[in-house]
C-alpha cells in the first residue's frame, strides 16, 4: 500500500496464476500526486504483471495528469500481451472518461468482477472483496482542490469526432472553470452556411445597387422571424436559451446539434467558453436572461 496526502493506492493479486492485479485507489489524483499512481504501474511491469484491473469505487477525483498516466502506459501492458481496465467509476470520473472519449482507448466495466471476467482466463472472481464506497454528497470539493486543465492535450486520438452525451453538468456552477481556450478561430465550429443559405432558396447577389432605386422598405409587410439556421453560433445559443432556460450547458450543445439549429458541431469547453462570454454560464444568469429576453 501507497498513501500520501489527498490519496492511497492498495495493491493485490486477484490471481497470481494468470498475473491478474487488483489496484484499488482512493482520494484524488492530480499534478502533484500522480507520481504515485507512475510508481505503482512501474512496479507492476517490474513483476511482469501485465494485467491490471483499476477500482476507481473510492477515487472521487482525477486530473488529466492522472489520465495522462493511464492512457500513456497502456501500450507497454498491451506490447506484452496484457491490458488495463477500469471498473466502479463514480459518475464524475465516469462523466471526463466519456466527455474526452477514452472509450476508444480503455475499457471499464461497472464492477471489478465483469473486469476481470473480461481478460478470459478463468478466474474464479467469487471470492473478490466489495470494497464500502466513501458516501458521496453535492458539498464541493476541500479548499484548493483542483480541475481538470486542457484535458485535450492528453493522448492524440485518431478517430472520428463523436458527440458525448450524459445528463449532469460536469462542473459546479460556482467551480472555477478549466483554463482558458484560445481565442475560438473560424475552423473550432463546423457550420456550412452556404448549405444552409442554399436550403433556404437564398442566394447572393452580385448586382451593384444603383442611385435613384431606393425603395423604402415596409417592416410590417416583411416582418418575420429569422430563421436559427442563418444566426450566429451566439445567437443561436441565446435563442436556445430563450426558449429553455433550465438547459445545461451539455443541453444547449445537443440543441445545437439538431437540424432546426443548423446542426452546429462545437466543442464542450469551446461552448463552456462562449458561454462565459456571452454572461450565461451559470443557470441563475440563463434564467435571468429568460426573464429578460
Amino acid at each position: 500500500m501507497i498513501e500520501q496526502e489527498g490519496i492511497k493506492v492498495d495493491s493485490k493479486w486477484i490471481d497470481q496464476e494468470t498475473r491478474i492485479k487488483l489496484i484499488s485507489i482512493s482520494g484524488y489524483v492530480d499534478q502533484a500526486n500522480c507520481h504515485i499512481l507512475q510508481k505503482t504501474i512501474d512496479k507492476c511491469l517490474g513483476e511482469e504483471c501485465y494485467n491490471l484491473v483499476f477500482d476507481f469505487q473510492n477515487l472521487v477525483y482525477m486530473s488529466s495528469a492522472g489520465w495522462g498516466v493511464l492512457i500513456g502506459e497502456i501500450k507497454r501492458f498491451r506490447e506484452n500481451g496484457g491490458d488495463i481496465k477500469l471498473a466502479n467509476m463514480g459518475p464524475e470520473i465516469y462523466e471526463i472518461y466519456q466527455m474526452l472519449e477514452f472509450y476508444h482507448i480503455i475499457s471499464e466495466y461497472p464492477n471489478v468482477e465483469d473486469a476481470v471476467k473480461s481478460f478470459d482466463m478463468g478466474v474464479d472472481v467469487s471470492s473478490l472483496e466489495q470494497v464500502t464506497p466513501i458516501p458521496q454528497n453535492d458539498s464541493p470539493p476541500p479548499e484548493g482542490f483542483p480541475l481538470p486543465e486542457e484535458p485535450e492535450v492528453m493522448v492524440p486520438l485518431e478517430t472520428e469526432e463523436k458527440t458525448i452525451e450524459t445528463n449532469e453538468e460536469p462542473l459546479p456552477a460556482d467551480e472555477p472553470t478549466p483554463k482558458e481556450s484560445p481565442e475560438i478561430m473560424e475552423e473550432d465550429i463546423d457550420v456550412n452556411f452556404d448549405d444552409m443559405l442554399a436550403n433556404e432558396g437564398i442566394e447572393r447577389s452580385t448586382r451593384s445597387v444603383e442611385d435613384g432605386t431606393y425603395v423604402a422598405f415596409e417592416t410590417e409587410r416583411y416582418k418575420k422571424k429569422l430563421n436559427p439556421k442563418v444566426m450566429p453560433v451566439p445567437d443561436k445559443i441565446r435563442a436556445i436559451v430563450a426558449d429553455h432556460p433550465e438547459f445545461s450547458a451539455r443541453q444547449i450543445k445537443k440543441a445545437l446539434r439538431q437540424p432546426e439549429y443548423g446542426s452546429v458541431k462545437i466543442g464542450y469547453f469551446k461552448l463552456r467558453k462562449l458561454l462565459k462570454d456571452l454572461d450565461l454560464n451559470t443557470k441563475e444568469k440563463r434564467y435571468r436572461f429568460f426573464r429578460s429576453a
